[in-house]
């Protein structure tokens, strides 16, 4: 699964083209400026593409057979608000890690959510994982304040596209409370983001998440690839300069990882307007991802990750996209021909500008 960064624009020249766009994998390079707190990413420029999004790892190794939990967010930085008078409910999107709120990197809310102590309604989205482990298949486990029989939906963004499933909450003594809900999926991949909703919260009841974790089944040696940090809206070009942009300063790891080896890579990606794709006048094109670079902020190295070296197994292959062209907004519903924000194309988070 891959987001796409992209930018909307209509190019008459590229419609007559012939050839479809072809994006090389790039060219990984260590990192610059290495300080305790953060880093300059860096790589080659990739011909014809729009834009790159750049990943940050802290990685870690499996050290007993048995299941792991990949991901465990509870939202213990919601402090405020109370289930009479919720804070929020004036903003369509929430960086519920930009703004403290969540504890780990890279979760969100869309649909004007609502906060109570370490609670958080709306429409939850998870960060990237990497779940190619056990052959892609783990479970999302969620906890949620609910009335008795709300239906609690999930749609994950992984291997082959889009998977669906939903399931009724049981609260015990059939009231409103906390139920825990296990979903099980076998669409792992390098970058599966799923998102979790109450499909059935009316006004005045509750429809909260209170914890959501992932886990897997792994064995001895896996390696875990915690998403800490990074990027997934780097422009190509400089518009001031029209210099090729191939540097992203990285920084606020510690926020996230005690770690101070950290990894990174990217991929890039392109609007091609040689390949018209159903209402739309192009086709999303994305890159191989980069080799894996090393960062050690302690001793200020970078070096291309070597795993013979380091004796950690070659991670496989990201899968490619869907050749369906199918668009949706944030909250699930399908679109036609999106404007500027977020949307899943194929299966993909993509920004739009």
């Amino acid at each position: 699964m891959k987001k796409i960064y992209t930018t909307l624009f209509v190019m008459a020249v590229a419609l007559s083209a012939s050839a479809q766009i072809t994006l090389n994998k790039p060219e990984a390079k260590p990192a610059t400026n290495i300080t305790s707190t953060g880093f300059t990413a860096n790589w080659g420029a990739v011909k014809d593409c729009d834009g790159y999004a750049l990943f940050v790892y802290d990685r870690k190794k499996v050290t007993a057979n048995g299941e792991v939990t990949i991901a465990d967010e509870n939202f213990n930085g919601i402090t405020g608000g109370n289930i009479n008078e919720p804070l929020g409910g004036d903003e369509e999107y929430v960086d519920l890690s930009a703004y403290g709120y969540a504890q780990t990197y890279g979760w969100s809310a869309y649909g004007f959510p609502n906060f109570i102590p370490s609670m958080v309604a709306g429409l939850v989205y998870s960060p990237y994982l990497d779940l190619r482990g056990n052959d892609g298949k783990y479970k999302i486990v969620v906890d949620a304040y609910c009335n008795n029989g709300d239906e609690i939906r999930i749609e994950s963004n992984g291997k082959d596209g889009k998977e669906i499933k939903t399931m009724k909450a049981q609260v015990e003594g059939g009231a409103t409370g906390i139920a825990e809900l296990t979903f099980e999926f076998e669409n792992g991949c390098k970058d599966l983001f799923f998102s979790v909703i109450n499909n059935t919260a009316k006004d005045g009841a509750p429809d909260y998440f209170d914890r959501i974790q992932v886990k897997q089944d792994l064995k001895i040696g896996d390696i875990i690839n915690d998403m800490i940090g990074g990027n997934d809206a780097v422009d190509a070009v400089n518009e001031t300069t029209n210099d090729s942009i191939t540097s992203c300063r990285i920084t606020g790891l510690s926020k996230y990882t005690s770690s101070k080896v950290v990894y990174y890579d990217l991929y890039a990606s392109a609007n091609d307007f040689s390949t018209p794709n159903g209402s739309m006048p192009y086709t999303f094109v994305t890159s191989p991802f980069a080799d894996l670079v090393k960062v050690d902020m302690t001793n200020k190295t970078s070096e291309i990750y070597d795993p013979a070296t380091d004796g950690i197994v070659n991670a496989t292959a990201a899968e490619s996209l869907n050749a369906t062209d199918v668009w949706f907004n944030i909250a699930g519903q399908r679109v036609e021909k999106p404007h500027h924000g977020m949307f899943i194309h194929n299966g993909k988070k993509v920004v739009v500008k």
